[in-house]
């Protein structure tokens, strides 16, 4: 009796409070925190492998509020550390869109990729079984996105309806971010907040009082920080607009210091189109020019006028000499792409094979490119090749795993296109379950082991 006494004592609210936010803690330090297509990351010359810091971190402090809870007081617990600790979860997305240009590029692509291809699916729904989709058109690619999207254009930037721009731009809160957020980082989130209830439920504290107290302690340097954040956004923004004046003014050798040191202390400006065309064409007039930023500059003058051919010779050229220029990467897949959707939709120079071919080369580039797989399944559908059509449909069910939300309309596209390669290789139940996928959702998971 004496023994359940001791453990009904040590089982109160506290402790089953700290435990709970333990384990979701550990949860948090087992799943990632982020989640992008390994091969295209490797194609790109990054990694999300810094990511794994956010798991340590989480098993750190799992292994911490394990301690407390069962070997030490939970009134000797240190809760600003675990404070400090939920401040960093929560400016992840700020550290990644800021520190990690090429990731945050790629997740844009994709994430811009996902709406285009949905907006395509619900507006031609009429043409999914009207000839095996043979007088579909596609829709025009957009160019590729800038991640440097926080771009101050004038005074009312500093109005409070601008706010919600800073904290999606600027600290990272937005959709392209968050399509790809692991399972780990919400845990993570979760587990801390649990925790710190599980601190302030001690019975021996005054909880409000100690509440506003550690609040009270850590809001001046929180508030610091913030300020500090949001001044070297606005800093950034400043000194880009003395660059466009120096260069009006013809300082070509100012504004190229000015522009590499710049685009070294704020990441996402080497996304930035505008940016890099001023400086590619200030190397330009100072002599100083870099062949693989000029023949980038030359590309996209093409690009704006249609020319996709020349761009894409350009743009080939470029990141034959610097690989690692992502921006450049997204232009030339959007320049083969532009070529390829020309030649499915121009009634002239209607070929699907050639265009299927583009979109093929583009997987090289970027690999598992979704609009480039999409336009690759209805190129081979309409041309009659209907297992590469499938072969290029389980590529799409594969990539969609990795975005928070799959887009349902692309998926269900994907399994009929499944079902049609069944149907002319004759399996007659493997397409009725093929085509039962394409309008439930609930049957996707059951075979997900056909699609690899």
């Amino acid at each position: 009796m004496k023994k359940l006494a001791g453990w009904l004592n040590w089982l109160n609210r506290e402790k089953m409070t700290l435990f709970i936010g333990s384990l979701v803690l550990l949860f948090g330090a087992i799943f990632p925190w982020y989640r992008l297509p390994t091969q295209t990351l490797t194609t790109f010359g990054t990694n999300i492998d810094f990511t794994n810091l956010g798991r340590v971190l989480a098993a750190m402090f799992a292994i911490l509020g394990l301690a407390f809870t069962f070997l030490f007081s939970i009134s000797c617990a240190p809760r600003l550390l675990f404070w400090i600790a939920l401040l960093t979860v929560l400016l992840f997305p700020y550290f990644v869109t800021t520190w990690s240009p090429s990731v945050t590029f790629i997740a844009s692509s994709y994430y811009n990729q996902g709406e285009s291809l949905s907006n395509h699916v619900n507006s031609n729904f009429s043409e999914v079984q009207a000839q095996w989709k043979q007088n579909i058109s596609l829709d025009k690619p957009d160019s590729p996105p800038t991640i440097f999207e926080l771009s101050i254009q004038d005074s009312r930037f500093f109005q409070m309806p601008s706010w919600e721009k800073v904290l999606q731009d600027g600290f990272g809160y937005k959709n392209s971010f968050f399509s790809f957020i692991g399972k780990g980082w919400g845990f993570s989130l979760i587990g801390l907040v649990i925790s710190l209830i599980g601190f302030y439920l001690v019975e021996e504290h005054q909880n409000l009082n100690v509440f506003i107290k550690d609040v009270s302690l850590l809001l001046p340097q929180t508030l610091l920080l913030l300020a500090i954040i949001l001044f070297y956004l606005v800093g950034v923004n400043i000194i880009n607009y003395q660059l466009d004046t120096q260069f009006a003014k013809g300082e070509y050798y100012q504004v190229i210091h000015t522009s590499k040191t710049l685009a070294s202390w704020y990441p996402p400006l080497q996304g930035d189109e505008a940016f890099l065309e001023r400086l590619a064409k200030a190397e330009f007039y100072a002599d100083e020019a870099e062949p693989a930023l000029l023949n980038f500059v030359k590309g996209l003058e093409h690009y704006k006028l249609a020319e996709f051919q020349q761009a894409e010779n350009y743009f080939q050229k470029s990141l034959d000499i610097q690989p690692k220029l992502f921006l450049v990467r997204g232009y030339l897949a959007s320049a083969m792409l532009n070529q390829g959707v020309n030649y499915l939709n121009d009634s002239n120079t209607k070929n699907p094979g050639i265009a299927a071919d583009f979109f093929e080369k583009i997987l090289q580039i970027f690999p598992v490119h979704v609009e480039a797989l999409y336009d690759l399944m209805l190129a081979r559908v309409v041309n009659g090749e209907f297992q590469k059509s499938a072969d290029a449909a389980k590529q799409i069910i594969e990539v969609q795993q990795y975005f928070q939300e799959p887009r349902i309309g692309l998926l269900g596209q994907a399994y009929l296109h499944l079902a049609w390669a069944e149907y002319h290789n004759g399996d007659v139940n493997k397409t009725w379950e093929r085509y039962r996928q394409s309008l439930d959702s609930k049957t996707w998971n059951k075979s997900s082991r056909d699609e690899k």
